[in-house]
């Protein structure tokens, strides 16, 4: 059974195209458990967006350059976004209060 990420009950339909499946399973690898706030949301939204876009576009024979150059802008943004937000270790956060004292 298929999780559904917290606030994209609408994004998760039975057709879904390749590029909109891989960029969910991307999504979901980032995210894992964590909470999103209404930033990460917007990037993550708006890379589903994308990629229906792109299978659109891919489906009518049409150049999809343009749209897959968007998708991997708003992908830096997603690395971005998790990357600041990576949390420490509990135990190097125990060994770094333990320094600290």
């Amino acid at each position: 059974m298929q999780m559904t990420l917290d606030g994209f009950n609408d994004y998760y339909g039975p057709n879904e195209g390749l590029q909109e499946r891989a960029t969910k399973e991307l999504i979901e690898s980032f995210v894992g458990d964590r909470q999103l706030d209404p930033n990460a949301k917007y990037v993550c939204k708006t890379m589903i967006n994308i990629a229906r876009n792109f299978d659109a576009l891919n489906v009518k024979g049409r150049d999809t350059s343009r749209v897959m150059a968007q998708l991997l802008a708003w992908y830096q943004e997603l690395k971005t976004e998790f990357q600041s937000r990576q949390e420490i270790d509990p135990a190097l956060a125990s060994l770094l209060e333990e320094a600290q004292a």
